[in-house]
């Protein structure tokens, strides 16, 4: 009988003027992602000299840093990384994440091919970006981002309990802001006073635009001073570790 094969995980980091950002926290997601799949654990030191020689052979201003492993050594790839926009627009994404699947909270090369599929359907359609609810109709995550949002006054986050994928900077503004962890039906971003997506490359970006509905009622249509303070808060985190 054949094999099962083993799915490679990966990490995506923010390199700023050469410098990785959070990049101690990326590699403890990385050995957390190769522990669910069944990979070995990477040696952290290991994966920081292949960082390093991977910085070094591409001195960028602005770059996104992506960290690979298969179970046997470390990878690593150095792209230049033009800024993301301050606000997007999103919709539904057409597939649904299942909580009960045996690699949720692993940042498999399978997810990170599907979140870019759905970021390209989503853009085919004339929007920037993809929200995902559960096989059961919950508020997930986008395709390749965590999703926040403002109801009665109160900024929420969904839980781990379905199936998303807990990233780094979902992790810092947990620790750094007061934010509600909560399941609701994705619908509930149709009455949100605000809503923001989070990752290591876009930081903190406003959703302006959900199925077709305008977010909340400034008559600006810009971030809202929810998504504005939770930005200010993460730029004053230190990004060295």
């Amino acid at each position: 009988m054949q094999a099962t094969q083993i799915e490679g995980v990966f990490t995506t980091v923010k390199v700023v003027d050469g410098r990785p950002e959070h990049l101690g926290l990326h590699i403890a997601r990385l050995a957390e992602s190769a522990g669910i799949v069944g990979l070995g654990t990477p040696d952290p030191a290991a994966v920081r000299r292949v960082v390093a020689a991977a910085l070094e052979a591409a001195p960028l201003p602005l770059g996104r840093l992506r960290i690979t492993w298969q179970g046997t050594e470390a990878a690593a790839t150095v792209d230049p990384q033009a800024p993301h926009p301050d606000t997007t627009s999103v919709i539904r994404a057409r597939a649904a994440r299942d909580p009960q699947e045996p690699t949720v909270g692993a940042k498999t090369e399978a997810l990170g091919a599907q979140g870019r599929g759905l970021v390209a359907w989503a853009r085919a359609q004339g929007v920037g970006d993809t929200v995902l609810a559960t096989t059961d109709g919950r508020l997930c995550e986008g395709a390749t981002s965590n999703v926040f949002y403002v109801v009665e006054g109160e900024l929420r986050t969904p839980t781990l309990s379905t199936g998303l994928l807990n990233g780094i900077t979902r992790q810092l503004l947990l620790a750094a802001i007061d934010v509600h962890e909560a399941d609701a039906s994705y619908e509930v971003l149709h009455r949100a006073d605000e809503i923001f997506l989070t990752s290591s490359l876009r930081g903190v970006q406003a959703v302006t635009v959900v199925d077709g509905r305008p977010v909340g009622s400034r008559p600006t249509g810009g971030p809202g001073p929810v998504t504005l303070a939770a930005a200010r808060s993460l730029a004053a985190l230190p990004t060295d570790d």
